[in-house]
């Protein structure tokens, strides 16, 4: 089989990589966002899907807007006679005219169970709502956003130490294996799959600035969920003596409540530990914390060279 694929982030490169080791097809082309400005110099750099594409010598085309661009893509493609495109984490929307433009038309690999969590941030929303079960859909593209029919769907289990990080990984390692199990089963036909159940669907939006921000007064596990399903892309904050604080890891903590709740309030638990009370009366424990123009450093680092005082609150 003759493929085009779309991606751009560094799980999207590994299965390309992994596209381009099996040996089940042949990648004809790699559709890639434009090159994006980085560091100090400011000069663009590309991305990891466009990386692996060089590595492996594979034509890349790159549009700052496909769907303004699409007469002009569809000539570039025009050359690299593809059976299907693949899409995995690319980050524009495309047209119809090219998602049906191959013979098996287009599939993308989704980092939820469909129809639930349909959108831009499945695996984020999925720990923020404090999911234990999450997984992977491969599934037909169509002009309205994640409701095409199901090709495959797996289930990936959710731990409560899991990130955003962490979890991409299982739902990218997930997709690959069920990628690769497609690619090995084809029998020439176009493949078979069933449609979603639109009564079931629920959707999520991308991840705004102001979902950084903690709310002390909120209940420990969802400030926990919230923590976690920031890291490491986006980063919660909260303020400290005027000014802004990363919170990077954190773990609820087992201690009886205090008589009278004072949300955002710090606890020394001893030498090394930091507590944070919260709105239900419970404390989350700070791991990983990065204070503004400082680097990351733990919470017994945090509390020797801060010297927190009895009282003081974060937020």
């Amino acid at each position: 089989m003759k493929l085009g694929y779309f991606g751009t982030p560094e799980h999207s490169a590994k299965l390309l990589k992994a596209l381009i080791d099996s040996g089940l097809a042949e990648v004809l082309f790699v559709v890639t966002n434009p090159d994006r400005a980085k560091g100090r110099s400011r000069t663009p750099e590309p991305g990891p899907v466009k990386k692996i594409a060089i590595e492996h010598e594979i034509p890349v085309f790159q549009y700052e807007s496909i769907k303004k661009e699409k007469e002009t893509a569809l000539s570039d493609f025009g050359s690299y006679p593809a059976d299907l495109y693949i899409i995995f984490a690319y980050g524009s929307i495309l047209p119809a005219e090219i998602f049906r433009h191959p013979p098996l038309t287009s599939v993308n690999l989704h980092g939820s169970l469909l129809p639930d969590l349909r959108g831009a941030s499945p695996v984020q929303t999925a720990i923020w709502k404090g999911y234990t079960k999450s997984g992977i859909t491969i599934q037909y593209i169509t002009e309205k956003m994640d409701e095409g029919d199901i090709l495959v769907s797996k289930e990936v289990d959710v731990t409560l130490e899991d990130d955003t990080g962490t979890l991409m990984d299982k739902i990218t390692d997930a997709g690959i294996t069920a990628i690769l199990k497609l690619l090995r089963d084809y029998n020439g036909k176009p493949f078979s799959a069933s449609s979603q159940d639109q009564t079931k669907a629920t959707y999520c939006g991308k991840i705004k600035s102001e979902d950084r921000i903690l709310n002390w007064s909120s209940d420990a596990n969802q400030i926990h969920n919230q923590v976690r399903s920031l890291y490491p892309d986006v980063i919660a904050t909260t303020q400290f003596r005027g000014k802004r604080l990363s919170i990077l890891k954190t773990r609820p903590f087992d201690l009886l409540p205090e008589a009278r709740s004072e949300p955002g309030k710090l606890k020394r638990l001893d030498k090394k530990g930091l507590l944070i009370q919260c709105g239900d009366g419970r404390f989350l424990e700070i791991l990983e914390l990065q204070p503004e123009n400082k680097n990351r450093m733990s919470s017994s680092d945090f509390l020797n060279g801060f010297r927190i005082q009895e009282g003081e609150t974060f937020g």
